[in-house]
């Protein structure tokens, strides 16, 4: 567009070029056309310099010379057509020119629509045909003009030119006074106002002097060419502005780029890592499923064979303890055994109790070692400690601490043949049976306790009673009155190996609880282990242990030793009470002290008994009729805590020592027991507590309600809250008394007592907000003579929507 408003000038000094170049060839220029151009000429500059600066007058109006006098010509036809068809060629040119000026513009608006490509890129790749057009023009006219000088000027303005030069010749014959200088001006104010009159621009141009020098163009632009300077100049600077823009969003770019790519290789990275995690997490989970799947079809084989099958039982003569054939003495029956010991330190709150372990397998003939690789026996509880594994990949004998306590019974080393003589499968303090809720019947003794153990440690709870909210019902023989309720409740009724089953590692139990397996009764050893489930720990047993002559010899010896030592002193047998001789002195019932003596060894305690019977004294029959309680410290028995709601004394053993140097009941207040740990342990003062429960009993119109499953046991419960003042309800209050009684306080208050394992019962009252405490309620009450409602209620840690079985 700019190129094309500039196309004028260019023209006029292509032409003069031309002419300049070209003198020989041009025809002969007419006088008064020279005159008219030289006119022209010094009147445009004198108006563009006055116009670019007025009032300063112009130095070429001044400086043109005068031209000297021409005659008029007259224009041939030819000539004029020559002018003709060259006007239509500028027209056709201009309107050209006008098309390309449309184009121009409208690639400037896309160019403003779109990215302006780099300086670069426009200097690299030029419009060719904007320059080859300019090129072609300028050439067609430098011909056109070496044939016909005043070609360049259109028809009317050659015979302007014609009439202008008579009038001139008129002017200088009648006014000869006016200077010859003035002349070209106001014949270039005529033709500049001629010029006005037509309606086309580009013969304007083509009417224009020849531009100035390069120094004077800076004082010959129009309006029009500042403003293009100064839309060039805009242009120009915004063109600056979007490349500095486009940099610095290529620079952003990149950085962002750059930034994604750091990205993309940390989330790369992390994906790996996940990946790898992953991996190695479903490889562990495959290799559990296998294993899981292997167990589970050996326990169905197991159970495939058992249902054909009875039970086979451990024969004597496939375990061995030591070698068949050598005498072992009972108290040596351990010789040869070394024990190391496994899971129990880790889970021993009182370490003395594993110091009396050591001492007891000593005593024994054993020994205990820290190093496996000298051991023949290890003590665990599970097996999943690594201690394990490495004992039975070695060949070493794994049992239980319960093993210890039967064979140290028997006195003779037997392989095991109950369940808790073996390691669980499972790790200590998991729970595979804590839904349920276990009750068992026909059990007594010691089955009975070992299935309670059981029971804990699979994580269920263990009930004595059998209610709706039990889950099973463990059976010796399918009778009772429970085996009734049960079958009448639709709770599933098992045998033990039930449960034995699910502490050796097979949980298929739990869903095959209605397996004929567990639904056979009346076995010969309910509580045995099923050999097909511990075929890996019974291989340990079936070689002996051997002992050597020298090992059996030198145990003799100690044998001997100990017992030339013990002739001299023998033990002393605890006598019972109708060989207690009679009182020697015979007291008045008020001054007779009837005492409980508690915390004492049996030797001892009958010693004190019997010095008592000397002095006159007596032992209580019970709690209400004690008056004295000796004791050496603060222990929460039952004697202790029955006997500290109605006794008067309670004395350490010195005062029975110095009644016996005297003859005589010395009196009890120098003898006060006094016992800081357990006073700082428990935050009272026993001398406080006995004033307390002599001023009034501690749970004097109190009725308490406790489940059955406490401990300890209901009875001796029964025999605290008592002896305290306190009475039991033997039926379960509803909540509706509970309340009743809360809010007349005519009424006794009704407090509720249970356990962990009884909380179903008390899942009504969970649900109404009534508060329920544990048994610390009442034995650290009595110990204190305090009623603290705030420490021991159980609704603070048990989420009732978790009774809802």
């Amino acid at each position: 567009m700019i190129s094309g408003l500039n196309s004028g000038p260019r023209l006029l000094r292509n032409i003069n070029k031309s002419g300049d170049q070209q003198p020989q060839q041009q025809l002969p220029r007419s006088s008064n056309v020279a005159h008219i151009l030289q006119s022209l000429t010094a009147k445009s500059v004198t108006a563009q310099g006055t116009q670019n600066q007025p009032g300063i007058p112009s130095q070429l109006l001044f400086n043109t010379t005068k031209p000297p006098p021409h005659t008029a010509t007259q224009l041939t036809p030819e000539v004029q057509q020559q002018l003709l068809q060259h006007q239509q060629q500028l027209q056709q040119q201009q309107q050209q020119q006008q098309q390309q000026q449309q184009q121009q513009q409208q690639q400037q608006q896309q160019q403003q629509a779109h990215p302006i490509p780099t300086q670069q890129q426009q200097q690299a790749h030029p419009i060719p045909t904007q320059q080859q057009q300019q090129q072609q023009q300028q050439h067609a006219q430098q011909q056109v003009l070496q044939q016909h000088p005043l070609m360049h000027l259109q028809p009317q303005s050659m015979q302007i030119h014609h009439l202008q030069q008579q009038q001139q010749q008129a002017n200088f014959s009648q006014m000869p006074q006016q200077p010859h200088q003035f002349l070209p001006q106001q014949m270039h104010q005529q033709m500049y106002s001629q010029q006005q009159q037509q309606p086309h621009g580009f013969l304007q141009q083509q009417l224009r002097p020849p531009p100035p020098p390069p120094q004077q163009q800076q004082f010959l632009r129009t309006p029009l060419q500042q403003q293009q300077h100064a839309l060039q100049q805009q242009l120009l600077q915004q063109h600056r502005l979007q490349l500095q823009q486009q940099q610095q969003q290529q620079q952003n770019q990149q950085q962002l780029h750059q930034q994604h790519l750091q990205q993309q290789q940390q989330q790369q990275q992390h994906f790996l890592q996940q990946q790898q995690q992953h991996m190695h997490q479903l490889h562990q989970q495959q290799q559990l499923q296998q294993q899981q799947q292997q167990q589970q079809m050996q326990n169905t084989q197991t159970l495939q064979h058992q249902t054909q099958t009875p039970l086979q039982l451990v024969q004597p003569h496939q375990l061995l303890g030591h070698e068949p054939g050598q005498e072992i003495p009972e108290d040596g029956f351990l010789v040869g055994c070394v024990f190391a010991i496994a899971d129990y330190p880790e889970q021993m709150a009182d370490k003395q109790l594993l110091a009396t372990w050591k001492r007891i397998i000593q005593a024994y003939g054993g020994s205990v070692d820290s190093a496996l690789n000298r051991c023949t026996h290890l003590l665990c509880e599970s097996q999943v400690s690594s201690m394990y594994l490495q004992a039975l990949r070695e060949g070493k004998r794994c049992v239980t601490a319960h093993w210890l306590n039967t064979v140290l019974k028997k006195k003779r080393m037997v392989p095991p043949h109950r369940t808790l003589h073996l390691p669980f499968s499972f790790p200590p303090g998991a729970k595979p049976c804590s839904q349920h809720i276990i009750s068992v019947t026909g059990f007594v003794d010691s089955d009975r306790e070992d299935l309670k153990l059981m029971a804990y440690l699979a994580g269920a709870r263990y009930t004595g009673y059998l209610c709706r909210s039990n889950t099973v019902l463990i059976c010796k023989e399918p009778s009772g009155l429970k085996y009734e309720k049960a079958k009448e409740w639709r709770i599933p009724c098992v045998n033990a190996q039930w449960l034995c089953d699910i502490l050796l590692g097979n949980f298929e139990a739990l869903r095959q609880i209605q397996h004929s397996r567990y639904t056979q009764f009346n076995l010969a050893e309910p509580l045995a282990p099923n050999t097909h489930l511990v075929q890996n720990l019974l291989a340990a047993w079936r070689n002996p242990v051997k002992v050597s002559p020298e090992a059996l010899v030198s145990l003799r010896l100690q044998q001997k030793q100990k017992q030339a030592e013990g002739s001299s002193q023998p033990p002393a047998k605890k006598p019972k009470i109708e060989e207690l001789p009679t009182p020697s002195k015979k007291l008045p019932p008020e001054s007779t002290p009837f005492v409980f003596f508690t915390g004492f060894e049996p030797q001892q305690a009958q010693q004190y008994i019997k010095r008592l019977y000397e002095l006159g004294g007596e032992v209580a029959e019970s709690a209400q009729k004690c008056t004295h309680l000796v004791a050496s410290k603060v222990t929460r028995t039952v004697k202790f805590l029955t006997a500290i709601s109605v006794v008067k004394h309670i004395v350490t053993p010195e005062w029975l020592q110095e009644s016996w140097k005297c003859q005589k009941f010395v009196d009890e207040k120098s003898y006060i027991l006094r016992d800081a740990e357990a006073e700082v342990l428990f935050c009272f003062s026993l001398e406080e507590s006995l004033k307390k429960a002599h001023a009034a009993p501690l749970f004097k119109g109190k009725f308490f309600y406790i489940t059955p499953g406490i401990c300890p046991s209901l009875s001796t419960m029964r025999a605290i809250v008592e002896s305290a003042g306190g009475k039991l309800l033997s039926r379960q209050p509803s909540f509706r008394k509970i309340m009743e009684h809360k809010q007349n306080k005519n009424l006794p208050e009704i407090i509720l007592i249970s356990c962990d394992n009884d909380l179903h019962l008390c899942r009504e009252y969970f649900l109404k907000n009534i508060e329920v405490h544990n048994a610390e309620f009442i034995l650290t009450g009595v110990l204190t003579q305090t009623l603290d409602y705030q420490s021991y209620p159980f609704y603070q840690a048990v989420n009732p929507t978790a009774l809802l079985l």
